[in-house]
């Protein structure tokens, strides 16, 4: 069977700003140039040969458990798995089973590979130095080294990401305080202080716009402050900038005039379902026109219940710093990263248009309205906000 190879690029925004991979959107016609930066370019060659060497230094643990980070250098392609994932010899469903990982197991990523997956939509497989994993659960990551942790915080703070596979949320600046959350690797949040503990290691205080505490702590050579580069705007004077979202294909497509500029393959909602009380719940991203009305580089998405008198909705979630929100509907429906699964091409979701981050990175980037590198969120409305328009083809 002929498959196609992909290796993997610098991430944008980095080092080299390339065009994001095709699996996770592709931008057409502008390249690096016109996505607001250029950059270095390796060839096949060189990047594969650059990525075995940073990938020679993550010596395996017995039983093949990797190391899960660099100790210096640029970051490191690595995935984790999202639920327990089977290692395959070849990239294909009849291929013999290797073994496998556990849930938040992590391992390097050596390349992409583009062959019959396990379902009819996606085929997008991972090889790793163990053998091949099917795509779908497994988060891609890049993996930094640990940070210098920023003292000066500033009056607003800054905007700041998981650079480690995940890192846990306390309550309290120390290593024994209670776990809140698990933060993964490339969630975003609002860093707005820091302390330090009786060892002398450094914590940044998270913003958290939900209850209980409005604020968790972690550490802070775990969490990579954005540049500024990297939340400007896309091409903000071009105009006639429109967005399609195709539910039949299960595609967003991002227009400059007549030209494409940008598509990737999104998971949107799930629909219509009968709940165990009989209720019917409409979980469809609704079709129509819209516009960007609200941008948020971060959001805490969760319907836990608020009250202890609340009820448990069956299916609870809670997802602390989803990248990159896109809202176009006053219900709270957006484009916005995901790091819960890595399964595109397939309705999944609560209503949302769920998206991969580097997609959703660019997405939030080039839409209007346009902010500033220290906006908590960014309000548009009819007159400034892209148009989105939403159809079943």
């Amino acid at each position: 069977m002929s498959r196609r190879v992909f290796p993997h690029p610098t991430p944008s925004g980095f080092a080299a700003t390339p065009s994001p991979l095709l699996a996770a959107g592709q931008e057409r016609g502008g390249g690096a140039a016109a996505g607001g930066g250029g950059g270095v370019r390796y060839t096949r060659r060189e990047f594969l040969r650059l990525s075995l060497t940073a990938l020679a230094a993550l010596a395996p643990w017995p039983g093949r458990r990797w190391l899960w980070r660099p100790q210096s250098g640029g970051p490191v392609r690595m995935g984790r798995a999202i639920h327990p994932v089977t290692l395959y010899d070849a990239p294909r469903r009849d291929a013999n089973r290797l073994g496998g990982w556990k849930r938040d197991d992590v391992f390097p990523i050596v390349r992409e590979v583009r062959a019959s997956g396990l379902n009819a939509y996606n085929d997008l497989w991972y090889e790793t130095p163990d053998g091949y994993v099917f795509s779908a659960w497994v988060q891609p990551m890049w993996v930094w080294p640990p940070q210098v942790p920023e003292t000066n915080i500033g009056d607003w703070g800054f905007w700041g990401e998981v650079c480690v596979p995940y890192t846990d949320a306390r309550e309290e600046p120390h290593p024994e305080a209670k776990v809140v959350y698990r933060f993964y690797n490339r969630t975003t949040y609002h860093v707005v202080g820091i302390a330090f503990d009786d060892g002398g290691n450094a914590w940044y205080k998270i913003y958290d716009e939900l209850p209980p505490t409005g604020y968790q702590w972690v550490l802070a050579t775990d969490i990579r402050r954005l540049s500024r580069r990297e939340l400007a705007p896309i091409r903000p004077f071009v105009g006639a900038k429109r967005i399609e979202i195709d539910l039949s294909k299960q595609t967003v497509t991002c227009y400059e005039g007549d030209r494409v500029v940008f598509t990737t393959r999104c998971a949107s909602g799930i629909g219509k379902r009968v709940l165990e009380d009989g209720t019917e719940e409409d979980l469809s991203t609704p079709e129509g026109d819209h516009v960007v009305i609200l941008k948020q580089v971060s959001r805490h998405m969760s319907n836990r219940p608020q009250k202890p008198e609340d009820p448990v909705p069956a299916d609870l979630f809670d997802l602390p710093g989803v990248p990159w929100n896109t809202f176009f509907d006053p219900s709270g429906t957006a484009i916005h990263g995901t790091y819960w699964h890595n399964d595109f091409g397939v309705p999944r979701s609560h209503g949302c248009v769920n998206v991969s981050i580097d997609a959703a990175r660019w997405i939030y980037r080039w839409v209007y309205p346009v902010g500033g590198a220290e906006d908590d969120f960014i309000q548009g409305d009819k007159r400034v906000g892209t148009p989105i328009r939403i159809f079943k083809s």
